[in-house]
């Protein structure tokens, strides 16, 4: 059963968190950048593909026998030179966030697997859309 309910946040709390954002970190982020390229602060994914996502770890972490079942929501940087066919050229050099699988109780302990990704065997998600760039 769900406890959304606990998680939920008011619009109010979201622009409150947003602007503490934008005025400590991003302002700290950016003094190093560029003034005209400042760094990405904003992450969308189409729904559909995040709910796909979403079920296909759900699915894949349950026929592993994992019962705590968790989404980590990683801070990442795109190099500024990378090959990557699927990535978008105007990215290079911009933070980004990607979602990686996790079993929740593994993921609480101080270790390389949990710092770097989730559930080794199952895929991350990434390319959405940054903003910046606009």
């Amino acid at each position: 059963m769900s406890n959304l309910d606990k998680h939920l946040i008011s619009s109010e709390r979201c622009h409150i968190l947003a602007n503490e954002y934008d005025t400590s970190n991003y302002v700290a982020i950016n003094s190093k950048r560029p003034a005209n390229k400042p760094d990405s602060r904003e992450y969308i994914f189409e729904l559909s593909v995040l709910k796909d996502y979403l079920n296909y770890i759900e699915d894949e972490m349950e026929k592993m026998g994992i019962r705590d079942k968790g989404i980590k929501v990683r801070l990442g940087k795109y190099p500024t030179t990378d090959r990557d066919p699927d990535l978008d050229k105007e990215y290079l050099g911009y933070q980004t966030i990607f979602f990686a699988p996790t079993e929740l109780e593994r993921d609480f302990q101080d270790n390389e697997e949990s710092k770097a990704g989730g559930v080794k065997d199952l895929p991350g998600m990434n390319y959405g859309h940054i903003r910046p760039p606009y």
